[in-house]
């Protein structure tokens, strides 16, 4: 009986050893794999999916390789071999993404941000914060009301940000965001996140949604001294696709030229902050991510959605609304984040924008991110990605718009 039950005892052993060895390889496969996707970008899904998560994974990816490699080398001592291939397989992903936040550390820094190296090794998940005012603005010919999202500042006299939501023209929310909403606001600004019109396929709204950016833009403006703000002191900030709206409106703005559906004039705004701007469509269209036909995974349908057609149908519409387009040396000073391995709007288009816009006289500061794909700092909120954004705007920001007029 006694060397049954011992049996029992070794056998069970046994298997919780093989059960823990299994966990201890998927886990250093996974740092492997993802270091791989960072590092080689072009290799298909991998490099997307390495290069889509690298900003928010790669700071816990060094606390959790720690603990694998660990682990590795407990299981060493009971499968020799086995357990020395796991640690340095989990060594290599754990100095892989050791070098991916130095290297992110880095280039934030030098362009004025910050990171908190604690948080982005422990992020929080992304969620929403209801604004302090969710009000109509405008409502369309047609009857729908366009809302804004209103974020106070407890500063009194404070600037005005005015931020226009991505989503490749077709999807988002002037709801998206409000965690970062907020953060700003409680430094100081008081910020308005605006709707406009979804294009889709049979409603192409590339002469619509501009004009309602416009509207929002005075109509914000307009109403700031009520929410304590100075409407003299405003920037206007967008992501991807409302980064083609808000640089589009701004510098359309800073020559007269903009549009309101609503009337009047478009105010001129003191500066443009931008992330990953889609002020190339053609190459973007040409050069983005295409995988099936879909709204949500085809930058060709976005483009047709809205635009109406591909470049060579309606070449006047993508060429009126790229960036280079609208650049004048009445433009406010710019600031362009740009993630290198950006699938869905190349960088290399933006880029051209930046030095089409420096050369026109616009003071443009331009921002590349390592290791980092579109939306890179959308995945947590702490994340290394979204450290990089918050702390790189508010410091361009601070420089070229105070947070009070006091």
């Amino acid at each position: 009986m006694v060397s049954v039950a011992h049996d029992g005892e070794v056998m069970r052993r046994g298997v919780w050893a093989v059960v823990g060895t299994v966990v201890v390889a998927w886990f250093a496969v996974g740092l492997l794999l993802l270091a791989v996707g960072a590092f080689l970008p072009g290799l298909g899904l991998l490099g997307d999916v390495g290069t889509a998560v690298a900003a928010t994974t790669a700071a816990p990816s060094v606390v959790v390789g720690l603990v694998v490699i660990g682990a590795a080398l407990l299981v060493r001592k009971r499968f020799r071999r086995v357990g020395a291939v796991l640690a340095g397989v989990s060594g290599v992903g754990t100095a892989a993404a050791l070098v991916i936040c130095g290297l992110f550390w880095s280039a934030t820094t030098n362009a004025g941000g910050s990171i908190n190296p604690l948080l982005a090794m422990f992020p929080n998940p992304s969620t929403n914060t209801a604004p302090d005012e969710h009000t109509v603005y405008t409502t369309t010919p047609s009857g729908q009301e366009l809302r804004a999202a209103v974020y106070r500042s407890s500063a009194a006299n404070s600037s005005l940000l005015v931020y226009v939501h991505g989503g490749g023209w077709v999807a988002g929310s002037e709801l998206d965001r409000g965690k970062d909403m907020r953060w700003f606001a409680d430094r100081g600004w008081t910020v308005v996140s605006v709707e406009y019109t979804l294009a889709t396929d049979e409603l192409h709204t590339w002469d619509v949604a501009g004009p309602q950016v416009g509207c929002a833009l005075r109509w914000a403006v307009e109403r700031a001294p009520g929410w304590g703000a100075d409407g003299g002191r405003v920037a206007l900030l967008g992501d991807s696709a409302g980064g083609q709206l808000a640089v589009t409106t701004a510098y359309l703005a800073a020559q007269g030229k903009a549009v309101s559906s609503c009337g009047g004039q478009v105010p001129r705004v003191g500066a443009v902050a931008v992330q990953y701007p889609a002020v190339d469509p053609v190459g973007g269209y040409e050069n983005g991510y295409a995988f099936g036909d879909s709204l949500a995974t085809d930058t060709r349908r976005l483009g047709r959605a809205y635009f109406g057609g591909t470049p060579a149908e309606v070449p006047e519409r993508y060429r009126a609304l790229s960036g280079e387009a609208v650049v004048s040396a009445q433009a406010p000073p710019t600031l362009v984040i740009s993630p290198d391995d950006d699938v869905v709007v190349p960088a290399v288009g933006v880029r051209r924008f930046v030095d089409v816009a420096r050369r026109g006289g616009v003071a443009v500061t331009s921002v590349a991110l390592p290791f980092a794909n579109h939306a890179y700092d959308t995945g947590a909120q702490g994340s290394l990605g979204n450290q990089a954004r918050l702390s790189v705007t508010e410091g361009f920001l601070r420089r070229v718009l105070p947070v009070t007029g006091d």
